[in-house]
This record gives C-alpha cells, structure tokens and sequence, in this order.
C-alpha cells in the first residue's frame, strides 16, 4: 500500500479542485452574486460537512469507539454524514442571509470532481482508511495489505460516481433549478446503501481495526442514506411521474 501523505495529498487535492469548481460556478444565475453572501453560504456547507461526517462516523464505529481516546473520535469522517450535513449547513446559511433561490446546482461538478479523486487516495491507503470490503473469491478482489482479497468498494464507488455523472449529463427530467444537485444526492445515497452490504459489519473487520456497528438491520451510514433519500422523496416521485408522462 502507499503511504499515508499519498491519501493526504489526494484529498488535499480532491478539497481543492472542489473548491475552486464551485467558485467558478459561482456566476451562475443559481448562485448569489454578492461575494459575502457566497462565502457565508460555502462557510455553512464546510461547517455542516464537518459536524455531519464526523457524527455519523461515530455513529458508525460507535461500540468499537467506547473507551478510545478522544482524537480517536474526530479522527474519522464519513462522506454521507459530510454531505447531508453540508445539506443542513447550506439550508441554515441561506436563511441567515435571506437567499432563497436554489445553490445546489453550483455544487454536483465540485462534488463529483471530489468524490472521485478522494476515494482514489481512499482505494491507495489501505485497510487504516476503514473503506475496504468484505473478503471475496472473485477475480477483482483487492489486498488492502492484509493478505485477504477483498471488495475494492472505493473503486466501485468511483464507477458508481460516474454512471451518476453520465445520468445527469443526458437526464431530462431536471426541470426545476437545483433538480441537479437533488438527483446528484440520491444517486450517491442509493449508491452508498447497496455499497454498504460489501463492508463490515456486513462482514468481519480486519484484525486490529476499528469494527462498524449495525443499528438494527443496518449501519447508521446506511440509516442515514434512507433519511437522505426519504427527504428527497418528493422530488423522485415527480421524477417518476414525468418520466411516466413520456413513456
């Protein structure tokens, strides 16, 4: 496996590219033309990632976290908590400053973008990352470093992120402003939740790494993509009722 500054380097860089995408698209007509106002908005999106991921990691390591030391804790952090924190931070923001058009929009490209080269560094790190999968006999299986050929899930996530980048390129049916970002959002939680049964605690953890915890049938971060995809359940049904209409 790499070492670790490889994984640093990559989600440094997958921060930075997202961040400079989104000030790009900053001039869009969804995005607030007051320079205050956009860094007041991007400050809740980064806030919000930063609470939200890092609460449902310790959701998510919960029993095996009890009795660790506190940088321990915060050491973790989960990309579905960042992204339906960041949801809440934007939401908050954008009524502090009194804007009400939809932002999203000017944030699925940096998203991607981010995604994609982080889980690079994520699939290059190892098991210490805590994203490698299950054991499996098929061909493809990945040595984290352990000797056990295992599901590479960062990989396939990264093609899971590209075929919602392919759909979002050709859809139709994103009719209304912000319909991008909404679609973007429940494509990676419908992704995130199947990926889920391919990692532990579907499946033992590696020897002398943290042990996920399920809550009931599920892990909390598979929990939380339901939220997530109950909170845009409106928006699919509208989808599904266009997508009706054509056929």
């Amino acid at each position: 496996m790499f070492p670790p500054i490889v994984h640093i380097a990559l989600e440094t860089l997958a921060f930075a590219l997202g961040g400079v995408l989104y000030w790009r698209s900053s001039n869009a007509s969804t995005q607030p033309s007051d320079r205050w106002t956009r860094w007041g908005i991007l400050a809740g999106a980064a806030l919000g990632a930063a609470l939200g991921s890092r609460g449902l990691y310790m959701l998510q390591y919960w029993g095996a976290l009890t009795h660790q030391p506190l940088a321990l804790w915060l050491g973790g952090k989960t990309i579905v908590g960042g992204l339906l924190g960041a949801l809440v931070g934007v939401e908050t923001a954008k009524r502090a400053l009194n804007w009400t058009a939809s932002t999203g929009d000017g944030f699925v490209l940096p998203l991607l973008a981010a995604i994609i080269i982080g889980r690079i560094g994520c699939q290059l790190s190892g098991l210490s990352d805590l994203t490698y999968g299950n054991a499996t006999g098929l061909p493809w299986g990945w040595n984290y470093g352990d000797g056990v050929a295992r599901h590479p899930t960062s990989l396939y996530e990264i093609l899971g992120v590209a075929a919602i980048a392919s759909i979002l390129h050709e859809a139709h049916f994103m009719t209304r402003p912000g319909d991008r970002f909404r679609a973007f959002m429940v494509g990676y939680l419908a992704v995130r939740f199947g990926l889920e049964f391919l990692k532990p605690p579907f499946g033992p953890a590696a020897e002398g790494f943290l042990a996920a915890e399920r809550w009931g049938p599920l892990s909390a971060i598979q929990w939380a993509c339901l939220a997530g995809l109950g909170y845009y359940g409106r928006d699919i049904h509208r989808w599904a009722m266009q997508g009706r209409g054509r056929a």
